[in-house]
């Protein structure tokens, strides 16, 4: 029988090889990433066209993603609008190499997506895990100078004309929503994929405006908003964009508790802004040296300069930080989800 002096120094020796173990195998992981992403090429899958907001922000980090990751590897920015991001949403569960070659910028509507849509969708966002939050995104309902509605409290007397990048994205179930349940005067219009050619029709006037986000706006509009042909109208978040201190933020016009919560869960897509995802089954150590070297990208002086010439905001947070907020979105009671479906309106 073994003492207790002995069973002690046995534990001790299998703790010192347990920690042994541990670290020789970082260094070893982290060889293995360099030896994966050396002379690749990386595809970061965008779920909307090319000229809107998401493409600004791919761009932007790709430049410079590449030289802060172990092998040195090219980011690819590929554009893949359709049905408000569920397309590329899907096509990153289903179709595309789960080997680490492949990332994605999903909506920040994806995960509202499956809870309302369930078999609308061909993926399950909880498998889904982020390298990084660019900056967090409160969508605004931009419209154009000369409509009739240029502040809040029209919109309860005049017809508004809002063109929709997707019924699933943000824009069309936070419109639809916005109508239903404070009893607004919104006409949408689907059909466009890039919120950059909803841009285009306001300043034709084939439409009247646009529920974006306001770091996407600033990126792309900012001509248009300084002249005041585009004109600020409400917000959507938890809290005021930092800049925008005196514009309506939905959620404050609820006139119950209960239009409240529906109205918080419209908002859920604020957090994920503009953030890079992993699909389901992506390698744990390619994901760890993304994570490290999107941090240290965010950091970059370089990186930040170039950024702030385009007028495109970085207030970044961990990727880790969403997979919570998943979990919590998706926890939603059935009840509340249902009634978020009926004042949404969807079937």
């Amino acid at each position: 029988m073994k003492t207790r002096a002995a069973f002690l120094a046995h534990r001790a020796v299998l703790g010192a090889a347990a920690l042994l173990a541990a670290a020789s195998a970082a260094p070893a992981a982290a060889q293995d990433a360099e030896s994966f992403f050396k002379g690749r090429s990386i595809t970061v899958v965008v779920g909307f066209g090319a000229g809107g907001g998401y493409a600004n922000y791919c761009r932007q980090l790709t430049q410079f993603w590449g030289a802060h990751t172990v092998g040195k590897p090219s980011f690819i920015c590929q554009y893949m609008p359709g049905g408000g991001g569920v397309k590329a949403a899907n096509y990153l569960n289903t179709v595309a190499a789960k080997d680490g070659s492949v990332v994605g910028m999903i909506s920040d509507y994806a995960a509202l997506a499956q809870l309302l849509e369930p078999k609308k969708v061909r993926y399950d966002i909880r498998n889904f895990k982020w390298a990084g939050v660019m900056v967090p995104a409160n969508p605004v309902m931009m419209v154009r100078k000369g409509a009739k509605v240029q502040k809040f409290d029209d919109l309860f007397k005049d017809e508004l004309i809002v063109g929709l990048v997707g019924v699933l994205a943000q824009d069309g179930i936070n419109s639809r929503l916005i109508n239903n349940v404070l009893g607004t005067k919104m006409k949408l219009v689907a059909g466009y994929n890039a919120t950059a050619k909803i841009a285009l029709a306001m300043e034709t006037a084939e439409v009247d405006a646009s529920l974006s986000s306001w770091i996407s706006w600033k990126s792309r509009a900012q001509t248009q908003i300084k002249s005041g042909q585009f004109i600020p109208l409400f917000q959507i978040g938890f809290k005021k964009a930092w800049d925008l201190p005196d514009l309506p933020l939905i959620r404050e016009l609820a006139k119950t508790e209960q239009d409240r919560q529906i109205l918080d869960l419209g908002a859920g897509s604020a957090p994920f802004g503009r953030s890079v995802s992993v699909p389901p089954d992506y390698p744990a150590h390619l994901l760890a040296a993304l994570r490290s070297s999107f941090d240290a990208t965010m950091k970059d002086k370089a990186f930040l300069d170039a950024a702030k010439k385009r007028n495109i905001e970085i207030d970044p947070s961990p990727g880790a930080d969403l997979e919570p907020i998943v979990a919590s979105i998706m926890a939603t009671p059935p009840d509340v989800v249902q009634r978020f479906r009926d004042a949404a309106g969807i079937k």
